[in-house]
């Protein structure tokens, strides 16, 4: 169930679309259960760096944060070894599919096209899209200024954001790059007129650069629920997982993750 996301299952549409039909073609995979994991005695969590809900330490690589904390706790409730392996935005559902990992704990959108891919977990928390611009650029009030062929939009690639800007700004011109903090950097640098990211990435860009400032309203738009996923014959680890949420929701131990490493979307949490 910014960049918090760098979120959210937050690629583009079309690529699901294409994954869904390829997963009609082929013969299934025999399912993994938690008898598997446990005789192994090894779970194999995707990450994608996102903070605060994935960061990865630049200096010796390890991961924290409050999913890598929560799959941590999991891990050593049920005594297993957490083995951690990170993709990108656009490449995690390959790990999905190809059983690199049992489980992504990537802020991850949940939607209905998507759940015929992958198996979501229960909702976590709501992340939408938000745009920041240049301090004292007023063009941008609604996201109809958007659509104009003078205009740039940062977005990064594979990202929901991404998509969306597609939808409602056809005219302007993309700027596209790999992570939410390179979007972000577009806007400080003035690469681009604005830069639409997650609205964890956003929020973070806001508090750390004084020379930038929230535009469209300052309003988040197509808010989305925020999820674990793993493969979609593997529903055993999916209701195992949904039991571990709701313990760590039930103990207020997710909460108090949220809490320690000061998560924006605190206020909301979809339980």
């Amino acid at each position: 169930m910014i960049s918090r996301k760098n979120r959210i299952y937050r690629l583009v549409p079309t690529l699901f679309a294409a994954m869904a039909v390829v997963s009609l073609l082929v013969t299934p995979a025999e399912a993994r259960d938690m008898a598997d994991i446990t005789k192994s005695k090894k779970f194999n969590i995707g990450v994608v760096p996102f903070p605060p809900d994935v960061i990865r330490d630049p200096k010796t690589g390890e991961y924290k944060g409050i999913f890598v904390d929560a799959a941590r706790t999991i891990c050593e409730t049920i005594e297993v070894e957490c083995v951690f392996k990170e993709f990108a935005w656009a490449t995690f559902i390959a790990g999905i599919q190809s059983r690199q990992i049992d489980l992504s704990v990537a802020s991850t959108y949940s939607k209905m096209k998507r759940a015929l891919v992958v198996n979501f977990s229960q909702p976590i928390y709501f992340l939408g899209y938000r745009a920041v611009a240049k301090k004292g650029d007023n063009r941008f009030n609604s996201p109809e200024d958007l659509n104009n062929a003078d205009i740039t939009i940062g977005v990064t690639q594979g990202t929901g954001e991404h998509d969306w800007a597609q939808k409602v700004a056809p005219k302007a011109k993309l700027s596209v790059v790999k992570t939410e903090e390179l979007n972000m950097l577009q806007i400080i640098t003035g690469k681009v007129d604005v830069a639409i990211g997650d609205s964890v990435a956003a929020h973070h860009a806001l508090v750390k650069q004084s020379g930038i400032q929230a535009v469209l309203g300052g309003r988040i738009y197509s808010r989305n629920m925020v999820a674990w996923a793993m493969h979609k014959e593997d529903t055993d680890i999916l209701r195992f997982v949904n039991t571990a949420l709701n313990q760590l929701i039930a103990s207020g131990k997710l909460e108090e993750l949220a809490k320690k490493y000061e998560a924006p979307w605190i206020n909301d949490l979809a339980f």
